[in-house]
């Protein structure tokens, strides 16, 4: 290699640069199990999953308004 002047590239691994040491201290629990809100559109949960088909997988979103338990809309990719 060193007679015909080719050289190794040496590429380093990923190096996570970004790192919030303080982020779970930072997160609350605004529901504190309260799943029975006193009003609409006052506490809505959400869900995401995806489903296999023979195409790919498709990916499901879902919300939901907590106190009538009705969906409030759906998201399919």
């Amino acid at each position: 290699m060193r007679e015909l002047g080719i050289k190794a590239i040496w590429v380093s691994p990923y190096k996570r640069t970004t790192i919030d040491p303080d982020f779970d201290s930072r997160l609350k629990n605004i529901l504190d199990r309260n799943f029975n809100p006193k009003a609409h559109n006052t506490v809505w949960v959400t869900d995401i999953t995806y489903i296999h088909t023979l195409t790919g997988f498709v990916y499901l979103t879902s919300v939901m308004d907590l106190y009538s338990r009705k969906g409030l809309g759906r998201l399919y990719d």
